[in-house]
Protein backbone atom coordinates (compact mmCIF):
# COMPACT_ATOMS: atom_id res chain seq x y z
CA UNK A 1 0.00 0.00 0.00
CA UNK A 2 2.97 2.33 0.52
CA UNK A 3 3.45 2.59 -3.25
CA UNK A 4 -0.03 4.02 -3.88
CA UNK A 5 1.02 7.67 -3.69
CA UNK A 6 3.99 7.18 -6.03
CA UNK A 7 1.72 5.46 -8.56
CA UNK A 8 -1.00 8.09 -8.29
CA UNK A 9 -3.57 5.65 -6.88
CA UNK A 10 -6.36 7.45 -5.00
CA UNK A 11 -8.66 4.57 -4.12
CA UNK A 12 -8.46 0.85 -3.38
CA UNK A 13 -12.00 -0.54 -3.21
CA UNK A 14 -13.23 -4.01 -2.24
CA UNK A 15 -16.17 -4.68 -4.59
CA UNK A 16 -16.60 -8.38 -3.75
CA UNK A 17 -19.94 -7.76 -2.06
CA UNK A 18 -21.56 -6.39 -5.22
CA UNK A 19 -21.87 -9.99 -6.46
CA UNK A 20 -23.00 -13.19 -4.74
CA UNK A 21 -20.09 -15.29 -6.04
CA UNK A 22 -17.81 -14.44 -3.11
CA UNK A 23 -14.49 -14.49 -4.98
CA UNK A 24 -12.48 -11.47 -3.74
CA UNK A 25 -12.18 -8.68 -6.33
CA UNK A 26 -10.63 -5.24 -5.77
CA UNK A 27 -10.73 -2.11 -7.92
CA UNK A 28 -7.93 0.47 -7.96
CA UNK A 29 -8.47 4.02 -9.22
CA UNK A 30 -5.64 6.03 -10.79
CA UNK A 31 -7.31 9.20 -12.14
CA UNK A 32 -4.36 10.49 -14.17
CA UNK A 33 -3.87 7.22 -16.04
CA UNK A 34 -3.24 7.58 -19.77
CA UNK A 35 -5.23 4.40 -20.45
CA UNK A 36 -7.77 2.77 -18.12
CA UNK A 37 -8.19 4.78 -14.93
CA UNK A 38 -9.68 1.75 -13.16
CA UNK A 39 -7.75 -1.49 -12.71
CA UNK A 40 -9.00 -4.71 -11.15
CA UNK A 41 -7.44 -7.58 -9.28
CA UNK A 42 -8.67 -10.93 -8.02
CA UNK A 43 -7.37 -13.63 -5.71
CA UNK A 44 -8.14 -16.17 -3.04
CA UNK A 45 -8.14 -13.45 -0.36
CA UNK A 46 -8.83 -9.72 -0.22
CA UNK A 47 -5.10 -9.07 0.30
CA UNK A 48 -4.19 -11.09 -2.82
CA UNK A 49 -6.87 -9.28 -4.84
CA UNK A 50 -5.64 -5.87 -3.65
CA UNK A 51 -2.02 -6.69 -4.55
CA UNK A 52 -3.16 -7.97 -7.95
CA UNK A 53 -5.10 -4.76 -8.65
CA UNK A 54 -2.27 -2.47 -7.53
CA UNK A 55 0.27 -4.35 -9.66
CA UNK A 56 -2.02 -4.13 -12.69
CA UNK A 57 -2.27 -0.38 -12.17
CA UNK A 58 1.52 -0.22 -11.76
CA UNK A 59 2.00 -1.98 -15.11
CA UNK A 60 0.14 0.79 -16.90
CA UNK A 61 1.80 3.53 -14.86
CA UNK A 62 5.34 2.44 -15.72
CA UNK A 63 4.57 1.60 -19.35
CA UNK A 64 3.09 5.09 -19.84
CA UNK A 65 6.53 6.50 -19.11
CA UNK A 66 8.45 4.35 -21.58
CA UNK A 67 9.02 7.40 -23.80
CA UNK A 68 11.39 8.81 -21.19
CA UNK A 69 13.72 5.79 -21.19
CA UNK A 70 16.35 6.38 -23.89
CA UNK A 71 13.91 6.33 -26.80
CA UNK A 72 15.37 7.06 -30.24
CA UNK A 73 13.67 8.27 -33.40
CA UNK A 74 14.77 6.58 -36.62
CA UNK A 75 13.46 4.54 -39.52
CA UNK A 76 13.40 0.75 -39.51
CA UNK A 77 15.68 0.70 -42.54
CA UNK A 78 18.27 2.97 -40.93
CA UNK A 79 18.32 0.68 -37.88
CA UNK A 80 18.61 -2.38 -40.16
CA UNK A 81 15.53 -4.01 -38.62
CA UNK A 82 14.80 -7.32 -40.44
CA UNK A 83 11.86 -6.81 -42.84
CA UNK A 84 9.60 -9.46 -41.29
CA UNK A 85 10.32 -8.83 -37.60
CA UNK A 86 7.34 -6.58 -36.86
CA UNK A 87 5.28 -7.05 -40.02
CA UNK A 88 2.63 -9.09 -38.16
CA UNK A 89 2.04 -6.18 -35.76
CA UNK A 90 1.18 -3.56 -38.39
CA UNK A 91 -2.15 -1.80 -38.16
CA UNK A 92 -4.61 -2.26 -41.00
CA UNK A 93 -3.94 0.52 -43.44
CA UNK A 94 -0.37 1.15 -42.32
CA UNK A 95 1.66 3.04 -44.92
CA UNK A 96 3.44 0.78 -47.40
CA UNK A 97 6.64 2.79 -46.89
CA UNK A 98 6.52 2.57 -43.10
CA UNK A 99 10.07 1.21 -42.99
CA UNK A 100 11.31 4.55 -44.34
CA UNK A 101 9.32 6.66 -41.88
CA UNK A 102 10.68 8.09 -38.63
CA UNK A 103 9.40 5.95 -35.73
CA UNK A 104 10.23 5.85 -32.03
CA UNK A 105 12.21 2.86 -30.76
CA UNK A 106 13.45 1.59 -27.39
CA UNK A 107 16.02 -1.04 -26.45
CA UNK A 108 14.69 -4.41 -25.28
CA UNK A 109 16.39 -7.56 -24.05
CA UNK A 110 15.76 -10.66 -26.13
CA UNK A 111 14.95 -13.34 -23.56
CA UNK A 112 15.73 -16.16 -25.99
CA UNK A 113 19.34 -15.30 -26.75
CA UNK A 114 20.25 -12.42 -24.43
CA UNK A 115 20.82 -9.90 -27.21
CA UNK A 116 19.66 -6.29 -27.00
CA UNK A 117 17.39 -5.28 -29.85
CA UNK A 118 15.33 -2.27 -30.86
CA UNK A 119 11.54 -2.57 -30.65
CA UNK A 120 8.85 -0.03 -31.63
CA UNK A 121 7.85 2.07 -28.63
CA UNK A 122 4.26 1.90 -29.86
CA UNK A 123 4.18 -1.84 -29.09
CA UNK A 124 5.21 -1.44 -25.45
CA UNK A 125 3.95 1.90 -24.13
CA UNK A 126 0.45 2.44 -22.71
CA UNK A 127 0.05 6.20 -23.23
CA UNK A 128 -3.21 5.73 -25.12
CA UNK A 129 -4.08 9.39 -25.59
CA UNK A 130 -5.87 11.44 -28.24
CA UNK A 131 -4.33 12.82 -30.29
CA UNK A 132 -1.90 9.89 -30.42
CA UNK A 133 1.70 10.14 -29.30
CA UNK A 134 4.17 11.43 -31.92
CA UNK A 135 5.20 8.73 -34.43
CA UNK A 136 2.36 6.41 -33.32
CA UNK A 137 -0.19 4.95 -35.72
CA UNK A 138 1.88 2.29 -37.48
CA UNK A 139 1.59 -0.69 -35.13
CA UNK A 140 -1.36 -2.29 -33.31
CA UNK A 141 -0.74 -1.37 -29.68
CA UNK A 142 -1.37 -4.03 -27.04
CA UNK A 143 -0.67 -4.76 -23.37
CA UNK A 144 -0.06 -8.45 -24.08
CA UNK A 145 2.95 -9.58 -22.05
CA UNK A 146 2.98 -6.50 -19.80
CA UNK A 147 3.62 -7.67 -16.24
CA UNK A 148 4.70 -6.36 -12.84
CA UNK A 149 5.84 -8.30 -9.77
CA UNK A 150 8.02 -7.88 -6.71
CA UNK A 151 10.73 -10.13 -8.21
CA UNK A 152 12.05 -9.78 -11.77
CA UNK A 153 11.81 -13.49 -12.57
CA UNK A 154 8.16 -13.53 -11.43
CA UNK A 155 7.35 -10.58 -13.69
CA UNK A 156 9.04 -12.28 -16.66
CA UNK A 157 7.20 -15.56 -16.03
CA UNK A 158 3.88 -13.71 -15.65
CA UNK A 159 4.47 -11.85 -18.91
CA UNK A 160 5.40 -15.03 -20.79
CA UNK A 161 2.35 -16.89 -19.48
CA UNK A 162 0.10 -14.03 -20.58
CA UNK A 163 1.56 -14.26 -24.10
CA UNK A 164 1.01 -18.03 -24.10
CA UNK A 165 -2.55 -17.54 -22.85
CA UNK A 166 -3.55 -14.96 -25.45
CA UNK A 167 -1.92 -16.92 -28.26
CA UNK A 168 -3.90 -20.01 -27.23
CA UNK A 169 -7.17 -18.07 -27.02
CA UNK A 170 -6.52 -16.60 -30.48
CA UNK A 171 -5.92 -20.13 -31.80
CA UNK A 172 -9.15 -21.28 -30.12
CA UNK A 173 -11.12 -18.50 -31.79
CA UNK A 174 -9.83 -19.74 -35.16
CA UNK A 175 -10.58 -23.41 -34.40
CA UNK A 176 -13.80 -24.66 -35.98
CA UNK A 177 -16.03 -26.29 -33.37
CA UNK A 178 -13.77 -25.31 -30.48
CA UNK A 179 -16.61 -24.93 -27.96
CA UNK A 180 -18.10 -28.28 -28.93
CA UNK A 181 -14.83 -30.24 -29.06
CA UNK A 182 -12.62 -28.80 -26.32
CA UNK A 183 -14.91 -28.48 -23.30
CA UNK A 184 -13.45 -30.02 -20.15
CA UNK A 185 -15.51 -32.73 -18.47
CA UNK A 186 -15.95 -31.29 -14.99
CA UNK A 187 -16.50 -34.79 -13.59
CA UNK A 188 -12.87 -35.65 -14.37
CA UNK A 189 -11.50 -32.86 -12.16
CA UNK A 190 -10.33 -34.27 -8.84
CA UNK A 191 -8.31 -31.36 -7.46
CA UNK A 192 -9.88 -30.62 -4.07
CA UNK A 193 -9.64 -26.82 -4.18
CA UNK A 194 -11.02 -26.64 -7.73
CA UNK A 195 -13.89 -28.99 -6.88
CA UNK A 196 -14.79 -26.85 -3.87
CA UNK A 197 -14.72 -23.72 -6.04
CA UNK A 198 -16.96 -25.32 -8.68
CA UNK A 199 -19.35 -26.47 -5.96
CA UNK A 200 -19.62 -22.95 -4.55
CA UNK A 201 -20.49 -21.56 -7.97
CA UNK A 202 -23.14 -24.23 -8.60
CA UNK A 203 -24.66 -23.56 -5.16
CA UNK A 204 -25.04 -19.91 -6.15
CA UNK A 205 -26.97 -20.77 -9.30
CA UNK A 206 -24.18 -20.23 -11.82
CA UNK A 207 -23.34 -22.35 -14.84
CA UNK A 208 -19.63 -23.04 -15.33
CA UNK A 209 -18.04 -24.03 -18.63
CA UNK A 210 -14.33 -24.79 -18.97
CA UNK A 211 -12.41 -25.28 -22.21
CA UNK A 212 -8.77 -26.16 -22.83
CA UNK A 213 -7.35 -23.80 -25.44
CA UNK A 214 -4.72 -25.22 -27.82
CA UNK A 215 -1.13 -24.15 -27.16
CA UNK A 216 1.94 -25.50 -28.97
CA UNK A 217 3.95 -24.88 -25.79
CA UNK A 218 2.21 -27.67 -23.88
CA UNK A 219 1.41 -25.19 -21.11
CA UNK A 220 -2.22 -25.66 -19.97
CA UNK A 221 -4.48 -22.76 -20.98
CA UNK A 222 -8.04 -22.73 -19.68
CA UNK A 223 -10.97 -20.60 -20.79
CA UNK A 224 -13.92 -20.21 -18.38
CA UNK A 225 -17.46 -18.98 -19.04
CA UNK A 226 -19.80 -18.16 -16.15
CA UNK A 227 -23.50 -17.76 -16.93
CA UNK A 228 -26.60 -17.13 -14.88
CA UNK A 229 -29.08 -20.01 -14.63
CA UNK A 230 -32.11 -17.95 -13.60
CA UNK A 231 -34.16 -15.77 -15.95
CA UNK A 232 -34.21 -12.66 -13.74
CA UNK A 233 -30.45 -12.70 -13.16
CA UNK A 234 -29.79 -13.41 -16.84
CA UNK A 235 -31.75 -10.29 -17.81
CA UNK A 236 -29.32 -8.25 -15.71
CA UNK A 237 -26.17 -10.05 -16.92
CA UNK A 238 -27.04 -11.56 -20.31
CA UNK A 239 -23.49 -12.05 -21.53
CA UNK A 240 -21.33 -14.89 -20.20
CA UNK A 241 -18.52 -13.66 -17.99
CA UNK A 242 -15.28 -14.84 -19.60
CA UNK A 243 -11.91 -15.52 -18.03
CA UNK A 244 -8.78 -17.31 -19.20
CA UNK A 245 -5.45 -18.26 -17.70
CA UNK A 246 -2.23 -20.12 -18.44
CA UNK A 247 -0.25 -21.89 -15.74
CA UNK A 248 2.30 -24.67 -15.44
CA UNK A 249 -0.24 -26.33 -13.10
CA UNK A 250 -3.57 -27.29 -14.75
CA UNK A 251 -5.51 -26.86 -11.49
CA UNK A 252 -4.06 -23.38 -11.04
CA UNK A 253 -5.01 -22.52 -14.64
CA UNK A 254 -8.61 -23.53 -13.89
CA UNK A 255 -8.75 -21.54 -10.64
CA UNK A 256 -7.23 -18.43 -12.19
CA UNK A 257 -9.59 -18.61 -15.19
CA UNK A 258 -12.58 -18.85 -12.85
CA UNK A 259 -11.25 -15.94 -10.77
CA UNK A 260 -10.89 -13.85 -13.93
CA UNK A 261 -14.42 -14.69 -15.04
CA UNK A 262 -15.71 -13.66 -11.61
CA UNK A 263 -13.72 -10.43 -11.97
CA UNK A 264 -15.36 -9.85 -15.36
CA UNK A 265 -18.80 -10.21 -13.75
CA UNK A 266 -17.94 -7.55 -11.20
CA UNK A 267 -16.56 -5.27 -13.90
CA UNK A 268 -19.99 -5.40 -15.55
CA UNK A 269 -21.88 -5.08 -12.27
CA UNK A 270 -19.87 -2.10 -11.01
CA UNK A 271 -19.72 -0.41 -14.42
CA UNK A 272 -16.65 1.53 -13.28
CA UNK A 273 -14.10 0.47 -15.87
CA UNK A 274 -13.47 2.86 -18.73
CA UNK A 275 -13.82 0.12 -21.35
CA UNK A 276 -17.31 -1.02 -20.29
CA UNK A 277 -19.61 0.25 -23.05
CA UNK A 278 -23.38 0.21 -23.55
CA UNK A 279 -23.00 -3.04 -25.48
CA UNK A 280 -22.53 -4.82 -22.15
CA UNK A 281 -25.98 -3.71 -21.00
CA UNK A 282 -28.51 -4.47 -23.78
CA UNK A 283 -32.04 -3.22 -23.16
CA UNK A 284 -33.49 -6.30 -24.83
CA UNK A 285 -31.39 -9.46 -24.29
CA UNK A 286 -31.09 -11.88 -27.20
CA UNK A 287 -32.70 -14.88 -25.49
CA UNK A 288 -32.10 -17.20 -28.44
CA UNK A 289 -28.38 -16.44 -28.37
CA UNK A 290 -28.35 -16.85 -24.58
CA UNK A 291 -30.04 -20.27 -24.85
CA UNK A 292 -27.55 -21.37 -27.51
CA UNK A 293 -24.58 -20.39 -25.38
CA UNK A 294 -26.11 -22.04 -22.33
CA UNK A 295 -26.34 -25.31 -24.25
CA UNK A 296 -22.62 -25.10 -25.02
CA UNK A 297 -22.04 -25.24 -21.27
CA UNK A 298 -24.69 -27.74 -20.17
CA UNK A 299 -25.37 -30.22 -23.00
CA UNK A 300 -23.70 -33.55 -22.38
CA UNK A 301 -20.33 -34.08 -20.78
CA UNK A 302 -17.26 -32.30 -22.03
CA UNK A 303 -15.07 -34.28 -24.39
CA UNK A 304 -11.77 -33.22 -22.82
CA UNK A 305 -10.55 -35.25 -19.85
CA UNK A 306 -8.91 -33.00 -17.29
CA UNK A 307 -6.21 -35.59 -16.64
CA UNK A 308 -5.03 -35.16 -20.23
CA UNK A 309 -3.83 -31.73 -19.13
CA UNK A 310 -1.30 -33.50 -16.91
CA UNK A 311 0.52 -34.76 -20.01
CA UNK A 312 0.53 -31.24 -21.40
CA UNK A 313 1.75 -29.95 -18.06
CA UNK A 314 4.80 -32.22 -18.09
CA UNK A 315 5.63 -31.05 -21.60
CA UNK A 316 5.07 -27.42 -20.61
CA UNK A 317 7.13 -27.71 -17.42
CA UNK A 318 9.98 -29.25 -19.40
CA UNK A 319 9.90 -26.43 -21.95
CA UNK A 320 9.70 -23.76 -19.24
CA UNK A 321 12.53 -25.30 -17.23
CA UNK A 322 14.77 -25.52 -20.29
CA UNK A 323 14.00 -21.90 -21.19
CA UNK A 324 14.66 -20.47 -17.73
CA UNK A 325 17.85 -22.48 -17.27
CA UNK A 326 19.13 -21.16 -20.60
CA UNK A 327 17.94 -17.57 -20.11
CA UNK A 328 19.23 -17.19 -16.57
CA UNK A 329 22.60 -18.76 -17.41
CA UNK A 330 22.96 -16.22 -20.21
CA UNK A 331 21.85 -13.39 -17.93
CA UNK A 332 24.25 -14.32 -15.12
CA UNK A 333 27.10 -14.61 -17.62
CA UNK A 334 26.37 -11.15 -19.04
CA UNK A 335 26.22 -9.61 -15.58
CA UNK A 336 29.50 -11.18 -14.49
CA UNK A 337 31.44 -11.01 -17.76
CA UNK A 338 29.76 -8.14 -19.57
CA UNK A 339 28.24 -8.26 -23.05
CA UNK A 340 29.81 -10.57 -25.58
Amino acid sequence: MAMREALGITRVADITGLDRVGIPVVQVVRPFSLSNAVSQGKGGTIAEAAISAILESAEGCFAERMRHYDAVTASANSLEIPPDRFAAHLQDGAASDWRDQALTWVVAENLLNGSRDMVPLELVHTAYTFPPQPHDGTFAASTTGLAAAFVESDAILHGILECVERDAIARANRTHGFFQRCRVDLETIDDKSVCELLGRLRDRGLLVGLWEAPSPTGIPVICCHLMEDGAAETALLPHPAVGSAASLDPAAAVSHAIYEAAQSRLAAISGARDDMTRAFYPKFPDWQKIATHRRLITEGRGSRNFHACETDRRKGRRAAAQYFAYAWTKRDCRRECGPA
